[in-house]
């Protein structure tokens, strides 16, 4: 497959055959920083974020500590995009899902990315 922006894109996570770019590379790179707990990268080892720290305090304490690590984590490390809000909701019994509202730098557009946690 052949790319239009040589710039920012990867193999996509969902099919290693195909390749995601646009807003499904900020996308994937979002759900990348989240899910990677930080020292797991020996090169970059301050990559990622600390909201898995926070999964099993209580609803007062995690919901304001997670949304700050993870705005936090996104500001130092996805500098395509600036967050606007972030929020978790319910997906089920147990389990949440991160909404992220954000713009991107570069063309202004509003794009919402959610993903689990």
């Amino acid at each position: 497959m052949t790319t239009n922006d040589t710039r920012n894109w990867q193999v996509s996570l969902a099919n290693p055959s195909t390749v995601v770019e646009g807003i499904e590379d900020i996308a994937q790179c979002v759900y990348t920083i989240i899910a990677t707990v930080k020292g797991s990268d020996p090169l970059r080892p301050d990559f990622g974020s600390d909201a898995y720290l926070y999964i099993d305090k209580p609803g007062n304490q995690m919901l304001p500590s997670m949304v700050y690590a993870v705005t936090e984590s996104l500001q130092k490390w996805e500098k395509r995009i600036e967050v606007k809000k972030c929020r978790l909701v319910n997906a089920g019994l147990d389990k949440r899902k991160i909404v992220i509202e954000a713009v991107v730098i570069a063309s202004a557009a509003q794009i919402t990315i959610t993903t689990n946690i």
